[in-house]
C-alpha cells in the first residue's frame, strides 16, 4: 500500500494553525511585558514619591534650622 500524502488543504490548515499558535504566543508575551511594565511603573512612582517626601522633609528641617541659627545670631 502506498502512503497517502496530506492534501494541500490539510497542509494549509496545519500551517494556519501553526501561524495562529505563534501569534497567540506573541500575544501572551506582549501582555506579560505590558503587565511587567505597569508593575515597574507603579514601583518607580512609589520610589519617586518617597524621594519627594524625603526631600520635602529635609527642606523643612533645613529651613527651620536656618531660621533658628539666624534668630540666635540676631538676639
Amino acid at each position: 500500500m502506498m502512503q497517502q500524502q496530506p492534501s494541500r488543504q490539510e497542509y494549509e490548515q496545519r500551517k494556519e494553525w501553526e501561524r495562529q499558535e505563534r501569534q497567540d504566543h506573541f500575544r501572551v508575551a506582549a501582555k506579560m511585558m505590558e503587565f511587567v511594565g505597569v508593575v515597574l511603573g507603579v514601583i518607580s512612582i512609589f520610589v519617586l514619591l518617597a524621594l519627594l517626601f524625603s526631600l520635602v522633609s529635609w527642606l523643612t528641617q533645613d529651613i527651620s534650622s536656618t531660621f533658628s541659627i539666624l534668630r540666635t545670631r540676631f538676639q
